[in-house]
Protein backbone atom coordinates (compact mmCIF):
# COMPACT_ATOMS: atom_id res chain seq x y z
CA UNK A 1 0.00 0.00 0.00
CA UNK A 2 2.82 2.24 1.21
CA UNK A 3 4.52 1.90 -2.29
CA UNK A 4 1.11 2.40 -4.55
CA UNK A 5 1.22 6.06 -2.43
CA UNK A 6 4.73 6.48 -3.14
CA UNK A 7 4.71 5.79 -6.54
CA UNK A 8 1.28 7.78 -6.80
CA UNK A 9 2.76 10.92 -4.87
CA UNK A 10 5.72 10.64 -7.55
CA UNK A 11 3.15 10.51 -10.16
CA UNK A 12 1.58 13.82 -8.96
CA UNK A 13 4.91 15.38 -8.31
CA UNK A 14 5.77 14.70 -12.15
CA UNK A 15 2.78 16.33 -13.37
CA UNK A 16 2.85 19.26 -11.26
CA UNK A 17 6.40 20.11 -12.80
CA UNK A 18 6.14 19.36 -16.41
CA UNK A 19 7.80 22.30 -18.59
CA UNK A 20 5.31 24.85 -19.58
CA UNK A 21 5.29 25.04 -23.51
CA UNK A 22 4.16 29.11 -22.87
CA UNK A 23 4.62 32.37 -21.33
CA UNK A 24 3.10 35.25 -19.74
CA UNK A 25 3.49 39.06 -20.36
CA UNK A 26 1.83 41.13 -17.32
CA UNK A 27 1.43 44.38 -17.67
CA UNK A 28 1.14 46.79 -15.20
CA UNK A 29 0.89 50.89 -16.66
CA UNK A 30 -0.10 54.52 -15.38
CA UNK A 31 -2.09 56.86 -17.34
CA UNK A 32 -3.28 55.24 -19.67
CA UNK A 33 -7.19 55.10 -21.16
CA UNK A 34 -9.13 52.15 -20.39
CA UNK A 35 -9.62 50.26 -23.55
CA UNK A 36 -6.88 51.17 -25.39
CA UNK A 37 -6.03 48.21 -27.55
CA UNK A 38 -2.07 47.26 -27.09
CA UNK A 39 -0.97 44.53 -29.78
CA UNK A 40 2.05 41.93 -28.98
CA UNK A 41 3.84 41.26 -32.05
CA UNK A 42 6.97 38.38 -32.75
CA UNK A 43 9.44 40.17 -34.67
CA UNK A 44 10.86 38.42 -37.87
CA UNK A 45 14.00 39.85 -39.69
CA UNK A 46 12.94 43.34 -40.76
CA UNK A 47 8.87 42.77 -39.96
CA UNK A 48 7.18 41.70 -37.25
CA UNK A 49 3.97 39.51 -37.26
CA UNK A 50 0.84 40.40 -35.32
CA UNK A 51 -0.16 37.52 -33.13
CA UNK A 52 -2.11 38.80 -30.18
CA UNK A 53 -3.96 42.37 -28.96
CA UNK A 54 -5.54 42.78 -25.47
CA UNK A 55 -7.56 45.74 -23.78
CA UNK A 56 -5.68 47.79 -21.15
CA UNK A 57 -8.27 47.93 -18.06
CA UNK A 58 -7.26 49.66 -14.90
CA UNK A 59 -4.04 49.66 -16.28
CA UNK A 60 -3.37 46.13 -17.32
CA UNK A 61 -2.91 43.85 -19.44
CA UNK A 62 -1.81 40.18 -20.35
CA UNK A 63 -0.87 37.55 -22.72
CA UNK A 64 0.00 33.67 -22.58
CA UNK A 65 1.54 32.87 -25.96
CA UNK A 66 3.37 29.69 -26.82
CA UNK A 67 6.96 30.57 -28.51
CA UNK A 68 7.44 30.28 -31.69
CA UNK A 69 8.87 26.52 -32.73
CA UNK A 70 9.31 26.38 -28.83
CA UNK A 71 12.79 28.73 -28.77
CA UNK A 72 13.09 32.15 -27.68
CA UNK A 73 11.09 35.17 -29.12
CA UNK A 74 11.98 38.75 -29.58
CA UNK A 75 9.05 40.50 -29.30
CA UNK A 76 7.64 44.10 -29.88
CA UNK A 77 4.87 45.56 -27.97
CA UNK A 78 3.05 48.34 -29.75
CA UNK A 79 -0.90 50.74 -29.13
CA UNK A 80 -0.44 52.01 -32.78
CA UNK A 81 -3.99 52.37 -32.46
CA UNK A 82 -4.07 55.13 -30.15
CA UNK A 83 -3.00 59.05 -30.79
CA UNK A 84 -1.69 59.14 -27.19
CA UNK A 85 0.92 56.97 -28.64
CA UNK A 86 3.50 57.49 -30.42
CA UNK A 87 4.25 54.97 -33.82
CA UNK A 88 6.94 52.74 -31.42
CA UNK A 89 6.99 50.10 -29.20
CA UNK A 90 8.94 47.89 -26.03
CA UNK A 91 11.08 45.38 -27.41
CA UNK A 92 11.06 42.92 -25.06
CA UNK A 93 12.37 38.60 -25.17
CA UNK A 94 10.53 35.70 -23.81
CA UNK A 95 10.99 31.32 -23.65
CA UNK A 96 8.71 29.02 -22.47
CA UNK A 97 8.30 29.13 -18.63
CA UNK A 98 9.14 32.83 -18.69
CA UNK A 99 7.10 35.40 -16.64
CA UNK A 100 8.12 39.19 -18.40
CA UNK A 101 6.58 42.26 -16.73
CA UNK A 102 5.34 45.32 -18.41
CA UNK A 103 5.35 48.65 -16.37
CA UNK A 104 4.70 52.35 -17.31
CA UNK A 105 3.74 55.31 -15.47
CA UNK A 106 2.46 56.87 -19.49
CA UNK A 107 2.26 56.34 -22.96
CA UNK A 108 5.74 57.05 -23.85
CA UNK A 109 5.35 53.25 -24.57
CA UNK A 110 9.05 53.03 -26.19
CA UNK A 111 10.66 53.15 -22.43
CA UNK A 112 8.17 51.09 -20.59
CA UNK A 113 10.28 49.03 -18.11
CA UNK A 114 10.63 45.36 -18.93
CA UNK A 115 11.76 42.63 -16.58
CA UNK A 116 12.24 38.91 -17.30
CA UNK A 117 14.22 35.78 -17.39
CA UNK A 118 15.78 36.17 -21.00
CA UNK A 119 19.01 38.18 -20.72
CA UNK A 120 18.29 40.44 -23.86
CA UNK A 121 16.01 42.24 -21.57
CA UNK A 122 18.36 43.63 -19.27
CA UNK A 123 20.93 44.21 -21.71
CA UNK A 124 18.19 45.92 -23.99
CA UNK A 125 17.48 48.19 -20.81
CA UNK A 126 21.50 49.49 -20.70
CA UNK A 127 21.04 51.08 -24.08
CA UNK A 128 17.58 52.22 -23.06
CA UNK A 129 18.76 53.76 -20.07
CA UNK A 130 21.93 55.50 -21.33
CA UNK A 131 19.08 57.77 -23.51
CA UNK A 132 16.02 57.31 -21.26
CA UNK A 133 15.31 61.23 -21.39
CA UNK A 134 16.45 61.63 -24.79
CA UNK A 135 14.31 58.59 -25.71
CA UNK A 136 10.62 60.25 -23.89
CA UNK A 137 11.55 63.73 -25.36
CA UNK A 138 11.74 62.29 -28.45
CA UNK A 139 8.46 59.96 -28.26
CA UNK A 140 6.60 63.32 -26.92
CA UNK A 141 7.76 65.29 -29.75
CA UNK A 142 6.63 62.57 -32.08
CA UNK A 143 3.20 61.96 -30.69
CA UNK A 144 2.41 65.61 -31.07
CA UNK A 145 4.18 65.56 -34.93
CA UNK A 146 1.24 62.62 -35.72
CA UNK A 147 -1.30 64.79 -34.24
CA UNK A 148 -0.78 67.53 -36.61
CA UNK A 149 -0.14 65.50 -39.70
CA UNK A 150 -3.47 64.08 -38.88
CA UNK A 151 -4.92 66.88 -39.28
CA UNK A 152 -3.54 67.84 -42.50
CA UNK A 153 -5.68 65.31 -44.04
CA UNK A 154 -8.99 67.17 -44.19
CA UNK A 155 -6.85 70.75 -45.38
CA UNK A 156 -6.03 71.77 -48.78
CA UNK A 157 -2.40 72.31 -49.18
CA UNK A 158 -2.30 76.00 -49.07
CA UNK A 159 -3.98 75.75 -45.31
CA UNK A 160 -1.27 72.63 -44.57
CA UNK A 161 1.35 75.22 -45.78
CA UNK A 162 0.57 77.76 -43.44
CA UNK A 163 -0.92 76.04 -40.28
CA UNK A 164 0.53 72.43 -40.10
CA UNK A 165 3.94 72.86 -41.86
CA UNK A 166 5.84 75.36 -39.71
CA UNK A 167 4.89 73.48 -36.62
CA UNK A 168 5.97 70.39 -38.18
CA UNK A 169 9.66 71.38 -39.32
CA UNK A 170 10.21 72.79 -36.06
CA UNK A 171 9.48 69.30 -34.53
CA UNK A 172 11.35 67.16 -37.23
CA UNK A 173 14.00 70.13 -36.56
CA UNK A 174 13.99 69.20 -32.88
CA UNK A 175 13.61 64.93 -33.78
CA UNK A 176 17.15 65.45 -35.55
CA UNK A 177 18.69 67.12 -32.90
CA UNK A 178 17.61 64.26 -30.25
CA UNK A 179 18.47 61.54 -33.00
CA UNK A 180 22.01 62.93 -33.02
CA UNK A 181 22.76 62.78 -28.98
CA UNK A 182 20.81 59.05 -28.96
CA UNK A 183 23.22 57.96 -31.72
CA UNK A 184 26.46 59.26 -29.75
CA UNK A 185 25.38 57.56 -27.12
CA UNK A 186 24.88 54.08 -28.42
CA UNK A 187 27.98 54.45 -30.37
CA UNK A 188 29.58 55.00 -27.03
CA UNK A 189 27.80 52.02 -25.58
CA UNK A 190 28.38 49.58 -28.12
CA UNK A 191 32.39 50.62 -27.52
CA UNK A 192 32.42 48.96 -23.75
CA UNK A 193 29.47 46.35 -24.86
CA UNK A 194 30.19 42.50 -25.98
CA UNK A 195 28.68 41.49 -29.41
CA UNK A 196 26.08 39.88 -29.08
CA UNK A 197 22.64 39.53 -31.07
CA UNK A 198 21.44 43.31 -29.31
CA UNK A 199 24.75 44.86 -30.35
CA UNK A 200 24.16 43.43 -34.02
CA UNK A 201 20.82 44.97 -33.90
CA UNK A 202 21.87 48.11 -32.83
CA UNK A 203 24.77 48.54 -35.44
CA UNK A 204 22.08 47.39 -38.02
CA UNK A 205 19.85 50.48 -37.18
CA UNK A 206 22.83 53.25 -36.91
CA UNK A 207 23.84 52.04 -40.20
CA UNK A 208 20.24 52.49 -41.71
CA UNK A 209 20.20 55.82 -40.72
CA UNK A 210 24.03 56.71 -41.69
CA UNK A 211 22.93 58.89 -44.04
CA UNK A 212 22.13 61.28 -41.70
CA UNK A 213 25.29 61.14 -39.50
CA UNK A 214 27.89 63.47 -38.93
CA UNK A 215 31.21 62.58 -40.66
CA UNK A 216 32.56 61.73 -37.25
CA UNK A 217 29.42 59.44 -36.57
CA UNK A 218 29.56 57.70 -39.41
CA UNK A 219 33.48 56.67 -39.29
CA UNK A 220 32.44 55.54 -35.54
CA UNK A 221 30.31 53.51 -37.28
CA UNK A 222 32.02 52.39 -39.84
CA UNK A 223 35.30 51.51 -36.71
CA UNK A 224 32.21 49.66 -34.87
CA UNK A 225 31.34 47.52 -38.01
CA UNK A 226 35.63 47.13 -39.16
CA UNK A 227 35.81 45.28 -35.61
CA UNK A 228 34.21 42.73 -35.79
CA UNK A 229 35.77 39.34 -36.55
CA UNK A 230 34.97 38.00 -40.37
CA UNK A 231 32.44 35.44 -39.05
CA UNK A 232 30.58 37.68 -37.49
CA UNK A 233 30.76 39.45 -40.38
CA UNK A 234 28.27 36.87 -42.02
CA UNK A 235 25.55 37.52 -39.85
CA UNK A 236 22.77 38.43 -41.84
CA UNK A 237 21.98 41.67 -40.12
CA UNK A 238 26.07 42.90 -40.33
CA UNK A 239 25.43 41.81 -44.22
CA UNK A 240 22.52 44.57 -44.51
CA UNK A 241 24.42 47.24 -42.16
CA UNK A 242 27.13 46.80 -44.68
CA UNK A 243 25.55 48.25 -47.92
CA UNK A 244 23.87 50.94 -45.83
CA UNK A 245 27.40 51.84 -44.91
CA UNK A 246 28.83 50.66 -48.35
CA UNK A 247 25.96 51.08 -50.74
CA UNK A 248 26.74 48.69 -54.12
CA UNK A 249 26.01 50.03 -57.68
CA UNK A 250 22.56 50.99 -58.05
CA UNK A 251 20.99 50.37 -61.29
CA UNK A 252 19.76 52.99 -63.44
CA UNK A 253 17.09 53.28 -65.92
CA UNK A 254 18.49 53.00 -69.43
CA UNK A 255 21.37 51.04 -67.83
CA UNK A 256 22.05 46.87 -67.88
CA UNK A 257 20.40 44.92 -65.13
CA UNK A 258 21.77 44.15 -61.97
CA UNK A 259 21.76 40.14 -61.31
CA UNK A 260 22.57 37.39 -59.08
CA UNK A 261 21.94 34.05 -57.71
CA UNK A 262 18.50 33.25 -56.82
CA UNK A 263 16.76 30.11 -55.67
CA UNK A 264 13.65 28.75 -56.36
CA UNK A 265 11.45 26.63 -53.15
CA UNK A 266 13.05 23.69 -54.29
CA UNK A 267 16.64 24.82 -53.88
CA UNK A 268 17.05 25.54 -57.99
CA UNK A 269 19.53 28.00 -58.69
CA UNK A 270 18.43 30.72 -61.41
CA UNK A 271 19.35 34.20 -62.75
CA UNK A 272 17.75 37.16 -64.30
CA UNK A 273 19.65 36.35 -67.49
CA UNK A 274 17.98 32.96 -68.46
CA UNK A 275 14.98 35.41 -68.43
CA UNK A 276 15.99 37.70 -71.27
CA UNK A 277 13.99 37.45 -74.57
CA UNK A 278 11.08 38.75 -72.48
CA UNK A 279 10.39 41.82 -70.41
CA UNK A 280 11.07 40.98 -66.87
CA UNK A 281 8.96 42.51 -64.20
CA UNK A 282 10.93 42.07 -60.94
CA UNK A 283 8.83 42.34 -57.49
CA UNK A 284 10.33 42.55 -53.78
CA UNK A 285 8.36 41.81 -51.37
CA UNK A 286 8.24 40.39 -48.02
CA UNK A 287 5.76 38.52 -45.52
CA UNK A 288 5.03 41.29 -43.49
CA UNK A 289 4.32 43.90 -46.90
CA UNK A 290 0.43 43.86 -46.49
CA UNK A 291 0.38 46.05 -49.75
CA UNK A 292 2.80 43.53 -51.41
CA UNK A 293 0.84 40.29 -50.13
CA UNK A 294 -2.89 42.50 -51.71
CA UNK A 295 -1.11 42.29 -55.09
CA UNK A 296 0.05 39.32 -55.42
CA UNK A 297 -3.92 38.31 -57.41
CA UNK A 298 -3.24 40.95 -59.60
CA UNK A 299 0.25 39.73 -60.17
CA UNK A 300 -1.51 36.44 -61.32
CA UNK A 301 -3.70 38.33 -63.93
CA UNK A 302 -0.55 39.67 -65.75
CA UNK A 303 1.18 36.44 -65.81
CA UNK A 304 -1.60 35.26 -67.79
CA UNK A 305 -2.36 38.50 -69.89
CA UNK A 306 1.26 39.01 -71.01
CA UNK A 307 2.21 35.19 -70.91
CA UNK A 308 3.83 35.19 -74.48
CA UNK A 309 5.97 38.60 -73.70
CA UNK A 310 6.26 38.74 -69.44
CA UNK A 311 8.70 37.05 -66.93
CA UNK A 312 7.52 38.11 -63.66
CA UNK A 313 9.74 37.52 -60.65
CA UNK A 314 8.66 37.72 -57.08
CA UNK A 315 12.23 37.99 -54.63
CA UNK A 316 11.61 37.53 -51.19
CA UNK A 317 13.45 39.89 -48.81
CA UNK A 318 12.52 37.20 -45.99
CA UNK A 319 14.95 34.48 -44.88
CA UNK A 320 14.05 31.15 -45.99
CA UNK A 321 11.73 29.99 -43.49
CA UNK A 322 9.21 33.54 -43.62
CA UNK A 323 9.59 32.75 -47.20
CA UNK A 324 8.71 29.52 -47.03
CA UNK A 325 5.63 29.98 -44.93
CA UNK A 326 4.53 33.10 -46.75
CA UNK A 327 4.62 31.41 -50.29
CA UNK A 328 2.49 28.25 -49.02
CA UNK A 329 0.26 30.91 -47.50
CA UNK A 330 -0.14 32.84 -50.82
CA UNK A 331 0.71 30.38 -53.97
CA UNK A 332 2.04 31.98 -56.78
CA UNK A 333 1.93 30.89 -60.63
CA UNK A 334 5.02 32.76 -61.60
CA UNK A 335 8.85 33.31 -60.69
CA UNK A 336 9.01 33.27 -57.06
CA UNK A 337 13.04 33.52 -56.20
CA UNK A 338 14.81 34.85 -53.19
CA UNK A 339 18.96 35.22 -53.22
CA UNK A 340 18.76 34.37 -49.00
CA UNK A 341 20.54 37.25 -48.22
CA UNK A 342 17.82 39.28 -47.18
CA UNK A 343 18.02 43.57 -47.88
CA UNK A 344 21.80 43.04 -48.41
CA UNK A 345 21.31 40.68 -51.80
CA UNK A 346 19.65 41.93 -55.03
CA UNK A 347 17.44 44.05 -52.96
CA UNK A 348 20.05 46.74 -52.27
CA UNK A 349 20.87 47.16 -55.80
CA UNK A 350 17.59 48.00 -56.15
CA UNK A 351 16.54 49.71 -53.42
CA UNK A 352 14.09 52.44 -53.60
CA UNK A 353 13.54 52.40 -49.83
CA UNK A 354 9.91 50.43 -49.88
CA UNK A 355 8.55 47.70 -50.82
CA UNK A 356 6.77 46.36 -52.68
CA UNK A 357 8.98 47.65 -55.40
CA UNK A 358 8.80 47.02 -59.07
CA UNK A 359 11.24 47.13 -61.88
CA UNK A 360 10.66 46.54 -65.83
CA UNK A 361 13.43 45.59 -67.90
CA UNK A 362 13.46 45.19 -71.20
CA UNK A 363 13.64 42.01 -73.03
CA UNK A 364 17.86 42.65 -73.89
CA UNK A 365 17.98 43.08 -69.74
CA UNK A 366 18.11 47.09 -69.50
CA UNK A 367 15.86 48.72 -67.01
CA UNK A 368 13.57 50.60 -68.32
CA UNK A 369 11.39 51.50 -65.42
CA UNK A 370 11.37 51.69 -61.43
CA UNK A 371 8.03 52.45 -58.94
CA UNK A 372 6.90 51.42 -55.20
CA UNK A 373 3.70 50.82 -53.87
CA UNK A 374 0.52 49.21 -54.65
CA UNK A 375 -2.95 49.95 -54.98
CA UNK A 376 -6.26 47.65 -57.05
CA UNK A 377 -5.50 48.12 -60.57
CA UNK A 378 -2.16 49.96 -60.52
CA UNK A 379 -0.10 46.97 -62.08
CA UNK A 380 -2.35 46.60 -64.78
CA UNK A 381 -2.40 50.15 -65.65
CA UNK A 382 1.36 50.90 -65.37
CA UNK A 383 2.12 47.24 -67.76
CA UNK A 384 -0.92 48.72 -70.39
CA UNK A 385 1.51 51.82 -71.14
CA UNK A 386 5.14 50.04 -70.83
CA UNK A 387 5.18 47.20 -72.68
CA UNK A 388 4.32 47.44 -76.69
Amino acid sequence: MKKILLLALLFLTACTHQPKDYYEIFGEVENVKDSTIITLFRRMGNSGQGIASDTIIDGKFYFKIKPDSLVKDALHLSCFRSSDFPSMGVSLWASAGDKVKVSGKNTLIYTWDVKGPAPENKVWRTYINDSRELWDEYQRNAIIRSGYMSRAISLSQEEVDRLIRPTTDSLNAIIRKLNRQIWDNQIRRMRQMPVDDIWLEQLNKLALFSSAFSSEQKEATIALYNSLTEEQKQHQLVKEAYVELFPPQHVEVGKEMADADLYDLQGGKHSLAELKGKYILLDFWSRGCGPCILAIPEMGELASIYKDKLNIVSISTDNKKMWEEASEAHPMSWNNWNDLNGTAGLYANYDQGAIPAYTLISPEGIVLEQWVGYGEGSLKFKLATLIK
